[in-house]
């Protein structure tokens, strides 16, 4: 069922003595956020479990209650994206990010395009943890045990277990499960992304720095990850009590450009995992100092919706055409051996539109 947000209208009646208009609408507007949430993370916690099992996604059994999940996935998402609107920043664009997979999920499943329905609802997900991590975070959502039904956190296997965590912002929770996928015995090479999110975590959202350096040490013993892995977990380990001054300090651009130099400089080899915990730092810096809306438009980091931002800000500058070669990998990446022959028309027509003002700058 769609969430009518104006359910929260009912209890305007009963308001406390000496609350002000600005409070009550306020108070209202976060119950309306609140029931509208729940409404999404109930369709992603049906959804996702039978995304990572193929057989169950195709099953015709399942057919009936995927596809209600999805339809209300989608309601509630445009309804989500409405509430951004106007806003800016990170949050309407993963807003709007999270109505258009939501609408293409939707329609995915319902042409028995198995394959791409179920990255799409991996892609809502992580639109979820994208605006959940982003700033620092160090208490549990108080609501965050009531929109899941705890068996069904215990019935999925880990990767996705902790990805639900995140996104219902059940940090420690999902801490703990990341660490559990850490020490299991999945082979090393799969576990990067669940060490990246493990980073996030720890950096970004609780501002631990101590804890991570264990599991990384232990890690980095580990028989089946190669040399160069093992050495990059054992720097990792060695850099975050470094860092930890830094990213604790009031936010700037300097320090997080400071950051990723110094990341830059533990390895010449292109795309070598050494400097990670170096941008998972920058990254805590950036995002906090853009949150205080003074942010340049040079802020460049890997982050689609930082990337786009560079590129809309100052189409003119060198950095731009950066920022729109990683983009355009990034996006047709995701697409490559989804069952659909071509770029969805929206993204296509973002990246238009930003070749279109780079060119007009030049």
């Amino acid at each position: 069922m769609i969430v009518f947000l104006g359910l929260g209208l009912i209890t305007t009646g009963i308001v406390a003595c000496g609350e002000s208009l600005e409070e009550r609408q306020t108070r209202i507007r976060a119950e309306e956020m609140r029931l509208l949430m729940r409404e999404i993370f109930a369709g992603v916690a049906v959804a996702l479990p039978a995304s990572v099992e193929p057989g169950e996604f195709r099953d015709p059994a399942n057919r009936a209650k995927i596809a209600a999940a999805l339809g209300n996935l989608a309601a509630n998402a445009e309804q989500l994206e409405g509430h951004a609107g106007g806003k800016g920043g990170a949050r309407e664009y993963l807003a709007h990010s999270t109505a258009r997979d939501a609408r293409d999920v939707e329609r995915a499943y319902m042409a028995e395009q198995y394959g791409r329905a179920a990255f799409l609802v991996q892609q809502i997900t992580e639109n979820c943890i994208a605006c959940h991590t982003r700033l620092p975070d160090d208490v549990d959502s108080p609501v965050a045990k009531g929109f899941v039904d705890e068996t069904l956190f215990a019935q999925l296997p880990l990767e996705p277990r902790a990805s639900l965590q995140m996104a219902t912002r059940r940090f420690d929770d999902a801490l703990l499960t990341l660490e559990q996928l850490i020490a299991s015995d999945e082979h090393a090479a799969l576990l990067l992304n669940a060490l990246t999110d493990y980073l996030v975590l720890s950096l970004r959202v609780k501002g631990d720095f101590e804890r991570p350096v264990p599991v990384l040490e232990t890690f980095a013993t580990r028989e089946d990850a190669w040399p160069t892995l093992r050495r990059a977990a054992r720097g990792w380990a060695a850099a975050l009590p470094e860092l930890a001054p830094a990213v604790a300090a009031e936010p700037d651009l300097a320090t997080a450009r400071r950051i990723l130099e110094q990341g830059k400089t533990l390895s010449p080899v292109e795309r070598d995992h050494m400097p990670l915990v170096h941008w998972v730092a920058a990254s805590s810096v950036l995002e906090r100092f853009i949150e205080r809306g003074d942010a340049e438009p040079a802020a460049l980091t890997p982050a689609p919706f930082l990337l786009e931002a560079s590129i809309r800000l100052a189409p003119g500058e060198d950095f731009s055409e950066e920022a729109y070669a990683i983009l355009e990998t990034q996006l047709l990446a995701v697409w490559e051996g989804m069952d659909t022959e071509e770029l969805p028309p929206e993204d296509a027509q973002r990246l238009a539109e930003l070749r279109g003002l780079i060119d007009a700058a030049r």
